[in-house]
């Protein structure tokens, strides 16, 4: 066992053992019920859980979370495979908050759906996994859209790039696929060492080797990396895919369930119906907390908060939740009845989303996503996921491009650029949104900025991507999506209940340019796929089909078939006051002194790209200027950072925003810390020694397990596989899923011992089964641990408070004895014990 071995095992054990008993999420109200907390975050989606984990790392303050949705065990496998998202997605089930939006007068007059993640990790739990920033002038614009505000905090590219960063642990795509699908990327825009796994599907379509070239012969510049601020062209994005076993890296996998942390309560299944109001007089509300309930008929319950209420529901959930609260426009509130607190019209204003429409064609040949439909070749790449985390249900959509305007358009560009009318766009969308003259002033600034973004060479106004899914195996399509809307949109609360969905209208194409834009889109495409070499792969179109050519009819096809991209943004926007704004630069609800809102909703202009990457970038920003707020300082560093790395901030006082300097609620005295690393250090040789072994054992009785015969392997246990760091996934020569697991997550409780056994560690959160979900044991706490299989005699470690102290098995320490069947680990702490059969990881290190 060499050195490298001996401290992955070590940071393993000592990270269990200092875990304690702490659930990572719970359903009991009573957690909450009349309890003081420093911070309450109002939502447990992609920001929420983002902004929970980095404030947690201060340990002498609490946090509590309340989210409205589950902690999705029971979608554990549509969460976890990143192809499922679209194949057997999650959009109509409870995970989904399932919302419609109103008619839309120019979109056909039809409702459209708008899909949002309702669970632990949001929408990063559900989406198509795109890991995307925008160009680096439209974060400028944000800095230019705060109108010279003294004290503006930076929200520029520099300071958002650094945060993005900070979340994310990069890994390039394989120099394999890079060759064949000409691929490139720049090391220096991304991040090495964050929570989030941002990587490339193992599995690419061989169609997608055209991608590329087509559109460099089309003209359009092939980029370097999208991420370096500079998007105009085209490339492969990468996706949130742990690249070690295939799945999913979300808000709750990052920063939440690799680490065990007694300050922080994360509620599930609970809505926030309002925040209480300590003090609504002298021009500067203060909030004291929040309410909440399970439905609108079930017992109200409340939840203090000793600093900060923090909103996170995003651009739908937090603007519904300041209006029921008295935050927003006066004449709305009071029209319900709510006594307004404070008068902000620009909650619930400028919503802005990006709108997507297809075109779809009949590929030449049947190598298509849709295949897996197939139900022999679903199961069989589901086998191979499950073993391996590769093959077809890795992969995602990666190919996509960002054309500008003259891209578009061509030799038309400066014409349509000329005719743009920034006064009658605005008298219409005003009207179509019953605008305060604030909000006009704001949405005035940014369509003059959207006017120059149409003249520039080096901003995307439309994304395309190559999707390889289609109605039938043999069909794809290209995406065209666009990226920044003239149109203006609102959320409205219908009622004083929160459990009544509250008025959305994006106003679609209300603002004739957007569907200019749209149509010179649809036209670009059909270029696209006359252009060889794409076009050799191609044998007709099929949607809206050849035929249909006449503007009117590209109008029309776009106005009824268009859907939502998914990124609405700017409904509680980062803005002065008067320009309609919600928070200012330090995300702080104006006329508040300790409300703040952390999501995409603060994001006062769209950006040409997928919203989920500057969602982390927002929450990690905020997480910097809070940790600032109450004395400890920001974390500048530009090269990414797991939630643990703030950890040697000063200590802040739960009862006081003036952090005490001598103050300290460290539970462990140096002393006893020095103690446990020994006792761990100790315990750590032991637990090598048992495991080399068993190893030694289980390589003589190779094959006698049956369930080996479900195709996984059985030599996958190797001590020195073992990740030093929760972001590090679990990896082997020969098996890289059936282990996989955080430190944090190691040695641990509770499992069964029968030939069902299942380890199911943080409350609900993950296990292993032995194929199917349906053996989940009952919900366990504490420090958990790898049920590893290791040949036909088994063992898992198994906590000596579930296990007594194995009378029945002599303990024999540090080294296993003849019997196999026990070993004493650390004073009658951890045992091995009853034989486990061939298991499979469903969530860790992802």
């Amino acid at each position: 066992m060499h050195c490298r071995s001996f401290l992955l095992v070590l940071a393993a054990f000592t990270s269990a053992c200092t875990a304690s008993n702490h659930k990572r999420s719970t359903t009991d109200p009573t957690e909450l019920l009349g309890k003081t907390f420093d911070f309450v975050i109002v939502g447990g989606g992609t920001a929420g859980l983002a902004l929970a984990g980095r404030l947690a790392e201060w340990t002498n303050i609490t946090v509590a979370v309340i989210e409205a949705g589950s902690n999705g065990t029971q979608y554990e496998d549509q969460i976890t495979i990143p192809g499922m998202s679209y194949l057997n997605g999650l959009t109509g089930t409870q995970y989904d908050w399932a919302y419609t939006t109103t008619a839309q007068a120019s979109a056909a007059g039809e409702t459209r759906t708008w899909p949002r993640g309702k669970g632990l990790g949001g929408s990063s739990a559900i989406n198509g996994g795109f890991w995307c920033r925008g160009s680096s002038a439209e974060y400028d614009a944000w800095n230019t859209l705060q109108n010279g505000a003294s004290g503006a905090e930076d929200w520029g590219w520099d300071a958002m790039q650094a945060s993005i960063k900070k979340a994310e642990t990069f890994t390039p795509m394989s120099d394999a696929n890079a060759a064949t699908f000409s691929v490139t990327h720049d090391s220096d825009a991304h991040g090495s060492n964050g929570p989030i796994q941002a990587s490339y599907s193992s599995y690419q379509f061989a169609h997608l080797s055209t991608w590329i070239p087509t559109m460099v012969a089309m003209g359009l510049p092939h980029v370097l990396d999208p991420a370096n601020g500079t998007n105009v062209g085209v490339s492969f994005v990468p996706s949130i895919i742990n690249p070690a076993n295939g799945s999913r890296s979300d808000s709750n996998f990052g920063y939440i369930a690799p680490y065990a942390r007694t300050n922080l309560v994360i509620l599930t299944g609970y809505q926030v119906t309002k925040i209480n109001w300590n003090s609504t007089t002298s021009g500067s509300a203060v909030a004291g907390g929040v309410s909440f309930a399970a439905s609108a008929s079930a017992t109200e319950y409340t939840v203090n908060a000793a600093k900060e209420v923090i909103i996170s529901g995003g651009s739908i959930g937090s603007p519904q939740v300041l209006q029921l609260s008295g935050v927003g426009p006066k004449s709305l509130i009071t029209g319900f009845g709510i006594e307004s607190v404070v008068d902000l019209p620009g909650v619930g204003a400028n919503l802005q989303d990006h709108l997507s429409a297809s075109l779809d064609m009949q590929a030449t040949d049947n190598d298509t996503w849709a295949a897996l439909k197939s139900q022999s070749l679903w199961d069989e790449q589901l086998a191979i996921w499950k073993e391996n985390g590769t093959g077809m249900w890795t992969y995602w959509n990666e190919a996509t491009a960002y054309p500008a305007i003259a891209d578009l358009m061509g030799s038309d560009n400066s014409t349509w650029v000329s005719s743009l009318d920034v006064t009658t766009a605005l008298s219409t969308s005003a009207q179509a949104s019953s605008m305060d003259s604030t909000v006009e002033a704001g949405v005035k600034a940014q369509y003059a900025i959207l006017s120059d973004w149409a003249a520039s060479s080096s901003i995307g106004q439309v994304e395309l991507i190559f999707n390889m899914l289609g109605s039938t195996a043999s069909m794809i399509g290209i995406q065209f999506c666009i990226q920044h809307p003239f149109s203006r949109g609102y959320i409205h609360i219908n009622s004083t209940s929160v459990f009544d969905y509250p008025e959305i209208n994006p106003n679609y194409l209300s603002i004739s340019y957007d569907l200019d834009v749209m149509r010179a889109a649809l036209q670009y495409v059909r270029r696209i796929i006359a252009t060889s070499p794409m076009s050799g792969m191609i044998s007709s179109e099929t949607s809206p089909g050849a035929s249909k050519s006449a503007d009117t009819d590209i109008n029309s096809y776009i106005e009824s078939s268009s859907v939502t991209e998914y990124h609405p943004i700017g409904t509680n926007s980062m803005l002065p006051l008067e320009y309609g704004g919600v928070v200012n630069t330090s995300l702080v609800v104006y006329g508040t002194a300790n409300v703040r809102v952390v999501d995409v909703s603060i994001v006062p202009l769209h950006i040409s790209a997928h919203t989920m990457a500057t969602a982390y970038g927002v929450a990690e920003r905020a997480a910097d200027l809070i940790k600032a707020t109450y004395g400890g300082g920001a974390n500048t560093s530009t090269s990414g950072s797991t939630p643990d790395s703030s950890s040697s901030l000063p200590p802040l006082s739960s009862s006081s925003s003036n952090p005490d300097p001598a103050a300290t609620t460290s539970e462990l005295s140096t002393g006893a810390k020095v103690a446990i690393a020994a006792g761990s250090a100790v315990a750590a040789i032991a637990a090598i020694a048992a495991l080399m072994v068993l190893r030694r054992r289980a390589n003589r009785n190779r094959g006698v397990n049956s369930r080996a015969a479900v195709g996984r392997k059985e030599d996958h246990w190797y001590a020195d596989d073992v990740p030093i760091e929760p972001r590090a996934p679990f990896m082997s020569d020969e098996s890289r899923r059936h282990s996989a697991q955080s430190s944090a997550d190691s040695f641990a409780t509770g499992m069964h011992s029968d030939n069902q056994q299942h380890a199911q560690y943080g409350q609900v959160y993950y296990g292993y089964s032995a194929g199917s979900d349906a053996t989940l044991a009952a919900q366990h706490d504490g420090p958990y641990a790898y049920a590893a299989q290791l040949g036909p005699e088994q063992y898992s470690v198994l906590h000596a408070d579930a296990a007594a102290s194995h009378t029945s098995y002599p303990p024999v320490s540090p080294i296993l004895s003849a019997t196999g069947q026990h070993v004493d680990l650390q004073q009658n702490a951890y045992a091995y014990a009853q034989p486990h059969d061939a298991y499979r990881p469903h969530s860790p290190g992802r």
